[in-house]
């Protein structure tokens, strides 16, 4: 095996809207490095393509199809990461543009297994291309930091916490309703792209709940919110994004969305469940969480699997070349 140069790459748009995915490249870059692989983001201080071994593309948007298709005439090893759930049955075109990128790629990567089910199930995967690398969170996220300081800056006492683009997907509109009699504010933070969706969500909201802006990932008042939150939210109508993680090792109540993704990650005990379409499931699970101690054994199974760099050392494998 020979050291490799890694150039990550990503849908044009992408970064018009920051996300939690577009906050994962950034973030695997940096983690990257750390295990000692070059690895660069495609933008204007990335060097030219023929300098990189291995090109990284992340997410299957059709609008990344002439990007994925120049790699490959260049000659270059192409390594997919789907970053894919479908919470319906996507439709022809959609899987279509899937396969064409599966087909492209030498190794597709789930994160995974449950997400390698979800698209597998709609477009099958050739099993010799398949890998998988788990995700993870920074141990920054474990420090014991006060949550004063996101309290007297939102001049917060007691909330519920909810951290993601706010987006249809993510189901943010079905939280409110579930909890809009809630003497408890329930707090959000992150950016959205489908305004139309963002101002239902304000308008639906009462008057002590909050909607507050992109917080820098990592940074003290992200980490002070979720260590002085009384419950991390997540009903997402797809597994919920890395932020969980990070809820996890600084051991907050959760509350997810039932499902095999959340049961992979998280098991069934250890954080508080919830059918995202049922206004009493969410009601009761965020009664649970309010009421239960949070188990020490969320935060050790996180650290031992989900922590970043390490979790991220299947990946380097992937992305070696052989000489």
């Amino acid at each position: 095996m020979s050291d490799s140069r890694v150039l990550i790459t990503t849908y044009p748009a992408a970064f018009l809207h920051r996300g939690g995915g577009e906050l994962e490249l950034v973030d695997l870059m940096v983690n990257l490095r750390q295990l000692g692989v070059r690895a660069d983001l495609y933008g204007p201080n990335a060097q030219p393509l023929n300098k990189y071994d291995v090109v990284l593309h992340y997410s299957v948007i059709p609008t990344g199809m002439e990007f994925v298709r120049e790699v490959k005439a260049a000659g270059k090893k192409l390594v997919l990461m789907p970053s894919l759930w479908w919470s319906k049955e996507p439709t022809q075109a959609e899987k279509n543009s899937a396969a064409e990128f599966f087909r492209l790629a030498d190794v597709v990567v789930f994160k995974s297994k449950t997400e390698f089910d979800n698209v597998n199930a709609y477009v099958p995967v050739e099993q010799s291309k398949v890998a998988f690398c788990r995700w993870g969170a920074d141990s920054c996220f474990e420090e014991l930091i006060s949550g004063d300081l996101f309290k007297q800056t939102y001049k917060l006492d007691d909330y519920l916490l909810s951290v993601g683009i706010i987006e249809e997907r993510k189901n943010q509109l079905a939280a409110i309703h579930a909890l809009r009699d809630s003497k408890i504010p329930l707090v959000f933070v992150g950016d959205y792209r489908d305004r139309e969706y963002y101002e239902a969500c304000v308008k639906a909201a009462p008057g002590h709940f909050k909607f507050l802006p992109y917080l820098a990932p990592k940074s003290e008042i992200l980490r002070s919110a979720l260590r002085g939150c009384k419950a991390f939210i997540e009903v997402s109508l797809e597994p919920a994004g890395f932020s969980a993680f990070e809820a996890a090792l600084a051991r907050v109540p959760m509350v997810l969305t039932a499902g095999p993704w959340t049961q992979e990650h998280f098991g069934n005990e250890l954080v508080h469940l919830v059918d995202p379409m049922s206004t009493a499931s969410i009601q009761k699970g965020v009664q649970a969480a309010l009421n239960t101690p949070v188990s020490p054994q969320l935060q050790r199974s996180i650290h031992n699997q989900y922590l970043m760099p390490q979790c991220l050392e299947p990946l380097v494998r992937v992305l070696r070349v052989r000489s």
